[in-house]
């Protein structure tokens, strides 16, 4: 798979695509992304719908998939079609 950066939105704000994979879910709504270069990253689940997005993840873990990571919001698309939103979680540095 591949990971790029690439121009995208409407006020042309950078985009990060490329492959990650779920590794662990949370029942809490937080899941661990490794991406492909073996980095690992915990996100927040989408907060609108955290219980479907997270029985999503909880289904697809270890299965690849392609991402987009934006500051305002992120997707992680599985070959199956499943989709799920998140958001880096907030640390004291970014409040």
């Amino acid at each position: 798979m591949f990971s790029l950066s690439v121009m995208a939105g409407c006020a042309g704000k950078l985009a990060t695509a490329g492959a990650a994979r779920v590794v662990q879910v949370a029942p809490t709504g937080v899941m661990l992304l490794q991406y492909e270069d073996g980095k690992t990253s915990w996100k927040l689940i989408n907060p609108d719908s955290p219980r479907i997005d997270t029985q999503t993840a909880e289904k697809n873990v270890l299965k690849p998939a392609r991402y987009v990571e934006t500051k305002k919001g992120s997707t992680l698309t599985f070959p199956s079609g499943d989709t799920i939103l998140y958001k880096d979680i907030p640390t004291d540095k970014e409040n």
